[in-house]
C-alpha cells in the first residue's frame, strides 16, 4: 500500500490527477484505514471538481483520524464550493477547535460568514485572523470590506490602507478603497491617517474626486509591465467611476461616458481573451451600458452578439468547473442576454423587448414546463381583461424597466424616460444593499444602544421603493383598473411591491406570463376580474366550505449542527391556527408534528385534496434552487424537484404559513428567482399565499384565519387577501377585541376559546389604537396565481 500511496503522490506532481485518485484508491484496497490516502485524495477530486466525492473522502479521512485539522479545513473549502455555508462554519470550527492559531480557517469562516450575512461574526473573524498574522493583507482586505457593508466607511477605508501598506501592489484594496471613498459625499472628511494617506495627501479626498484619485495613486504601485490584471482592473474602476458620476450629472453625462470608454479601451488592452476572459467580460459589460447611454446602438449590439460568444468560450474553456463557477460562468451570459431587452427598448421595439424579457424569464424557469416556448405578445394578453393589467418589471445591468400590459392595446406602455430608467436602476441597487444590510442584522430583534432595525425603518425604506419604482405613475397610467397582474424580476420578487399601490387594487402576483397562461390552459380558469373588497361581518355564522383540505401542522423539523441535530423552533400559535381552519371546511385531512414524512406527504398530495395548508420552515437555496424545501418531520425535506413532479392542477390553494417560504437569503438574484413558490405554480397549482419575512405569530395567524373567513364568505382569493390584509393594517383594539369575543362565542372547543380569551386580554394592554398597522405585520403576505 506504500507503494501505491506514494506512487499516487508522484503522478500528482506530473498533474495525471485521474491516475492519482486510482493509485490511492489501490491503496486503500489494501489498507483501508490508511488515512493520508483518503485525505489526499480528497484534494485530488477536489482538483477535477468531483466536490460530492472529496467530501465523502475527506469524511473517511475524519473517521479514521478525528483530530486532523487540515481534513476539517479542506472539508470546509469543498463544501463552499458548493454553497453549503452552514456546513462550511461547522467545518471550519472544528478545524479551529483542534488547531486554534489555523488562521486560513478563521480567515475563510470570516468569509462564510460574511455570505450568510452575520457580517459582525465576520469581522471579528478576520481580528482573529489578523491576531494570529497581523502581515496577512488578505484579512485587511476582506474586513474592509465587511465594514464597508455595516456603512462604516472610515473604518473600512483604514482597513484597506492597512492591506495597502502591507502589500502596496493589491489591485484589489485599491479598487475597493475607491469604492467606498467615492460613496462618501463630502469632499473631505474627517479621517484617521495611515502611513499609505502620508505619503499621497491626494487620498484624503472623498467622494467622486477622492474614488479617482484612490484609483490613479494604485496605478503607481500596479505597474502595466509587472500586473496585467490589476493595471487592466484598475482603469476598469476609472470607467465604472465616471459612469457612475454620469448617471447623477446630467450636464456632463456625455462626456463622462465618453471618458468611461476611453477607460474600458485601456482595460480591454491588458484584460484579453486567452489570459483574463472573466475579467474581460466584465469590462465589455460596462462597455456596453455607456455605448448605449451615447445611443450607439449597432456598436452595442456588435458588441453584445461578440461577448456572447466569449462567455461561451470560458465555459468551454474551464476545465472541471465547480457548481459556483459554472452559475457565475452563466450569470454573465445571462447578463448579456437582459441587455438585449434594452437594445430594443431604446429602438422602440416595445413588444419585441417584453417578449424578449419574458423569453430570459422561462429560459431561468424551463424546467418547470413541458414545453419551452416562451408566448408572444398576443397570447400574454390572455391574461388580461377589461379590469385587469399586468405590470412587467425588467432588471439588467443597464437599466430597470417598467413595462404596462393593458387588455386590448396593441403595443406594451414604458412609463419612464430612457434616463429615468438609468438612474432608476442606480438608486435601486443602492436601496437593495441598504435593505440587505439591515435585514442581515435582524428582522425586528433590538440592535445594541437601541440601534434602528429592519423593522424599524421598514415603513419609510418601501415609501424609497415606491418612489424608485415610480408607483404614481403607475396607478396613473391603470387608473380606472381594478385587478393588477404584478410580474416582478429578479431582486423584486424579494419585496413587498404590492403593497406599495392603493387600496383600490386587488393584486396578485405571477413568476412569468408563461405560467399564467399555463394556469388558464389547465384548470379551464374563466379568468373574470375580482371584486373589489367589501366590508365582512364577522359575527356571521360561518359555513364550512365544501372542500377538502390538506393541513400539514407544525412538523418537529431537525438539522444538522456540526455533529448535533437540533430542533428547528415550533412556530407559535400554529396549531391554534391550524385548527381553527380545519373547522371551516367539510373535510379535512390533518397530519402534524411527527407524522409529516417526506413519503406520507407526497402520497397525501396526490389524493383528491383542494386546499394545502403548511405551517412550518422552508428554505431557499441560491446555489441550487431545486433543493430549495419545506421542511417535514424530522431532517425529511419536500423539495421543488419533487413538488414540479406532482400533479397538483386540483389544488385551488397552497398556503404556506411559514418562515420565508416566499424568499430567503441576501443575495443578489442575477437572472430570475426560482423558488418554492414558482414550483407549486409549475406543479399547476392555482394559487399560493406564502410570507416574505417571519411575522409575528399573534399577527400572522389573525391574518391568515381572516383570509380564510374571506373564503368561507365566497370572496375569490386574491380579494380575500386584500380584505384580511386592510383588515389587520386597519383594526382598532377594539375591532380586534370584538372579533376575537365573536369567535369566543361561536367555538365550542375549550382550547380555541382559551387562546381567544388570552389574545383579547393581550390586545387590550397594547398602547397603539391600531395595534398591527406598520406594514411589518401585513405586507409580507404575497398571493401568487390566476
Amino acid at each position: 500500500h506504500e507503494a501505491w500511496y506514494n506512487r499516487g503522490n508522484a503522478l500528482y506532481n506530473l498533474g495525471r490527477i485521474e491516475d492519482v485518485i486510482a493509485s490511492y484508491d489501490k491503496a486503500i484496497e489494501i489498507k483501508p484505514d490508511k488515512y493520508e490516502a483518503w485525505y489526499n485524495r480528497g484534494l485530488a477530486l477536489d482538483d477535477l471538481g468531483r466536490i460530492e466525492e472529496a467530501i465523502a473522502s475527506y469524511d473517511k479521512a475524519i473517521e479514521i483520524k478525528p483530530d486532523d485539522h487540515e481534513a476539517w479545513y479542506n472539508r470546509g473549502n469543498a463544501l463552499y464550493n458548493l454553497g453549503r455555508i452552514e456546513d462550511v462554519i461547522a467545518s471550519y470550527d472544528k478545524a479551529i477547535e483542534i488547531k486554534p492559531d489555523k488562521y486560513e480557517a478563521w480567515y475563510n469562516r470570516g468569509i462564510a460568514l460574511f455570505n450568510l450575512g452575520q457580517i459582525e461574526e465576520a469581522i471579528a473573524s478576520y481580528d482573529k485572523a489578523i491576531e494570529i498574522k497581523p502581515d496577512f493583507h488578505e484579512a485587511w482586505y476582506n474586513r474592509g470590506n465587511a465594514l464597508y457593508n455595516l456603512g462604516r466607511f472610515e473604518e473600512a477605508i483604514a482597513s484597506y490602507d492597512k492591506a495597502i501598506e502591507i502589500k502596496p501592489d493589491d489591485h484589489e484594496a485599491w479598487i475597493s478603497r475607491g469604492i467606498v471613498v467615492g460613496s462618501i459625499n463630502s469632499y473631505l472628511y474627517p479621517f484617521s491617517p495611515t502611513a499609505i494617506t502620508s505619503q499621497n495627501p491626494t487620498l484624503n479626498q472623498r467622494g467622486y474626486q477622492g474614488e479617482l484619485a484612490s484609483l490613479q495613486v494604485g496605478l503607481q504601485y500596479v505597474l502595466e509591465d509587472k500586473n496585467l490584471q490589476g493595471w487592466g482592473l484598475l482603469h476598469h474602476a476609472i470607467g465604472k467611476a465616471h459612469y457612475f458620476k454620469a448617471l447623477s450629472d446630467k450636464r456632463r453625462f456625455a462626456n463622462l461616458c465618453r471618458e468611461a470608454i476611453i477607460s474600458y479601451d485601456r482595460a480591454l488592452k491588458t484584460l484579453t481573451k486567452e489570459d483574463f476572459p472573466e475579467e474581460r467580460l466584465e469590462v465589455l459589460q460596462d462597455y456596453f451600458k455607456s455605448l448605449l447611454s451615447l445611443h450607439q446602438t449597432a456598436q452595442a449590439t456588435q458588441l453584445q452578439r461578440d461577448n456572447k460568444d466569449l462567455s461561451r468560450y470560458l465555459l468551454a474553456k474551464t476545465k472541471h468547473p465547480t457548481q459556483q463557477q459554472k452559475l457565475k460562468i452563466k450569470l454573465k451570459l445571462a447578463s448579456f442576454d437582459q441587455l438585449t431587452v434594452d437594445i430594443l427598448v431604446q429602438s422602440g421595439k416595445l413588444i419585441e423587448a417584453l417578449e424578449t424579457a419574458e423569453e430570459g424569464k422561462n429560459t431561468c424557469l424551463y424546467w418547470l414546463f413541458s414545453n419551452d416556448n416562451s408566448p408572444k405578445y398576443p397570447a400574454i394578453q390572455q391574461l388580461l381583461n377589461p379590469a385587469t393589467a399586468a405590470v412587467y418589471w425588467h432588471l439588467s445591468p443597464y437599466a430597470l424597466h417598467t413595462f404596462i400590459i393593458k387588455y386590448g392595446e396593441s403595443t406594451p406602455i414604458v412609463i419612464e424616460s430612457e434616463t429615468a430608467s438609468l438612474t432608476r436602476l442606480d438608486e435601486f441597487e443602492k436601496w437593495v444593499k441598504k435593505w440587505n444590510q439591515e435585514y442581515g442584522k435582524g428582522k425586528g430583534e433590538k440592535q445594541e444602544g437601541g440601534a434602528q432595525t429592519w423593522r424599524d425603518n421598514l415603513e419609510e425604506t418601501l415609501k424609497k421603493l415606491g418612489n424608485i419604482l415610480n408607483i404614481a405613475a403607475i396607478e396613473e397610467e391603470v387608473r380606472g383598473i381594478k385587478n393588477l397582474i404584478l410580474i416582478p424580476h429578479r431582486d423584486l420578487h424579494r419585496f413587498p411591491i404590492h403593497a406599495l399601490f392603493g387600496d383600490e387594487f386587488i393584486i396578485s402576483y405571477l413568476p412569468s406570463a408563461k405560467i399564467g397562461i399555463n394556469l388558464l390552459k389547465a384548470n379551464n380558469l374563466d379568468n373574470k376580474p375580482q371584486t373589489s373588497p367589501i366590508n365582512f361581518n364577522p359575527n356571521a355564522s360561518p359555513q364550512p366550505i365544501a372542500k377538502t383540505v390538506l393541513s400539514l401542522e407544525n412538523p418537529h423539523s431537525t438539522f444538522k449542527d456540526g455533529d448535533r441535530e437540533k430542533r428547528f423552533p415550533s412556530l407559535p400559535a400554529a396549531d391554534i391556527e391550524s385548527e381553527m381552519i380545519c373547522q371551516m371546511f367539510a373535510n379535512s385531512n390533518r397530519i402534524g408534528e411527527n407524522e409529516a414524512t417526506r413519503d406520507r406527504v407526497i402520497t397525501e398530495l396526490q389524493q383528491p385534496h383542494n386546499i394545502l395548508h403548511f405551517t412550518g420552515h422552508g428554505s431557499y437555496e441560491f446555489f441550487d434552487p431545486k433543493k430549495s424545501a419545506l421542511f417535514l418531520s424530522g431532517s425529511d425535506r419536500l423539495t421543488v424537484q419533487e413538488i414540479i413532479g406532482i400533479d397538483l392542477s386540483n389544488y385551488e390553494l397552497v398556503c404556506l404559513s411559514a418562515c420565508e417560504t416566499a424568499v430567503t437569503g441576501n443575495q443578489t438574484i442575477i437572472t430570475e428567482y426560482v423558488g418554492l413558490v414558482s414550483a407549486f405554480m409549475g406543479a399547476k397549482a392555482k394559487y399560493v399565499l406564502s410570507t416574505l419575512w417571519p411575522v409575528e405569530s399573534a399577527a400572522s395567524a389573525l391574518l391568515i384565519v381572516y383570509f380564510y373567513q374571506q373564503l368561507q364568505a365566497g370572496h375569490r382569493e386574491a380579494t380575500a387577501l386584500a380584505i384580511a390584509q386592510k383588515w389587520l393594517r386597519d383594526a382598532t383594539r377594539e375591532d380586534l377585541a370584538a372579533w376575537y369575543q365573536a369567535e369566543i362565542d361561536k367555538n365550542p372547543r375549550a382550547t380555541l376559546r382559551r387562546f381567544f380569551s388570552s389574545s383579547k386580554d393581550a390586545i387590550a394592554t397594547i398602547e397603539l389604537n391600531q395595534p398591527y398597522q406598520h406594514p411589518y405585520y401585513w405586507a409580507a403576505f404575497t398571493l401568487t396565481g390566476l
